[in-house]
């Protein structure tokens, strides 16, 4: 069943009127017919069994049929910290993120970030709208503007706190994270951490764990490290 995340109020019995670019999507991409059905959802109002009952030419009408029931929704939280890869990667970290139930996301620039960028695009933001619709979420993750390295600890941050380091010594370990609701997780770039940046971050609670022998892409590194602390906390 195809899911599209609607901005606004939801209600058993109502017709919600699909304009601009959801139309464009539902109607002219998609190709969602007359008397199909399928899923309005957002996380104020959950997930939504609708039926296309009209298709004019700049617009069309949805009537809401009933409310789908969902799990119990969990308070934890996982928070990246992801530093800014070369090309077009953190464009693809950003979804699988988002299908791993990371709640909030910002985009890091570390000393040997090469790619650097201040700007909260329009892109990331699409991404994780269309990879939510996909996922089964309803939930829109949070991803922030681009800050700097030392940024990061200008908050008083709760919870598990890791960052990633091919030289430590310490190997992550499931049984050191019982007890925890909120992880916070930093990754680096394709050059690694400075031991400076460690340091600091050891100043600030963050443990310092290694993903195994083999040096990870940034890709692998965060999929890796963010999926088995989803799986540990499901």
């Amino acid at each position: 069943m195809r899911r599209f995340y609607f901005q606004g109020q939801i209600k058993i019995d109502t017709v919600i009127k699909i304009e601009n670019e959801l139309f464009n999507h539902i109607i002219n991409v998609v190709k969602i017919k007359k008397d199909e059905n399928f899923i309005f959802f957002n996380s104020e109002s959950g997930n939504y069994f609708c039926v296309l009952k009209n298709i004019e030419k700049r617009f069309g009408e949805a009537k809401v049929l009933y409310k789908i029931p969902e799990n119990e929704k969990k308070s934890s939280k996982i928070s990246v910290y992801q530093c800014i890869p070369k090309g077009n990667i953190l464009n693809e970290i950003i979804e699988r993120n988002v299908e791993l139930g990371v709640t909030e996301f910002t985009p890091i620039i570390s000393e040997r970030t090469i790619k650097r960028t201040k700007e909260l695009k329009q892109k990331w933001l699409e991404i994780v709208k269309h990879s939510t619709e996909q996922c089964g979420r309803t939930d829109l993750m949070k991803i922030n503007s681009p800050i700097m390295f030392n940024e990061i600890f200008n908050n008083d941050i709760q919870g598990k706190r890791l960052i990633c380091y091919e030289n430590s010594e310490n190997l992550i370990d499931i049984e050191n994270y019982k007890g925890f609701n909120d992880f916070h997780i930093i990754l680096g770039p394709e050059g690694g951490f400075t031991l400076s940046e460690i340091e600091r971050a050891s100043e600030k609670g963050f443990e310092s764990v290694s993903l195994g022998q083999n040096i990870l892409k940034c890709l692998t590194a965060n999929i890796l490290v963010v999926g088995f602390i989803s799986i540990f906390k499901s």
